[in-house]
């Protein structure tokens, strides 16, 4: 198993495989993801299959809003530590 000392969580949208979701070692670019799988759900998917693309479909967004969040923390930080400073 490969170790990644800095994972990141990227997701892309490509026209013939769907919606896809990878791993990468701190980088923002898709093409160097470690690990890369399609989270569209196919009618052909087995229940396993189809529970784990989901569960993955429901971390992606978490992600999102939580990057989300983070970025409108940090502006507010910014805004009052400019206020504070002497």
């Amino acid at each position: 198993m490969m170790r990644l000392d800095n994972p990141r969580i990227v997701t892309a949208k490509h026209l013939n495989m769907g919606n896809l979701v990878g791993v990468t070692n701190g980088s923002r670019d898709l093409s160097d993801a470690k690990y890369l799988s399609s989270i569209d759900i196919w009618n052909d998917d087995d229940m396993e299959t189809r529970t784990f693309k989901e569960i993955i479909q429901c971390l992606t967004k978490e992600n999102k809003r939580l990057k989300k969040e983070n970025r409108r923390l940090m502006k507010i930080y910014r805004e009052i530590g400019g206020l504070c400073r002497a």
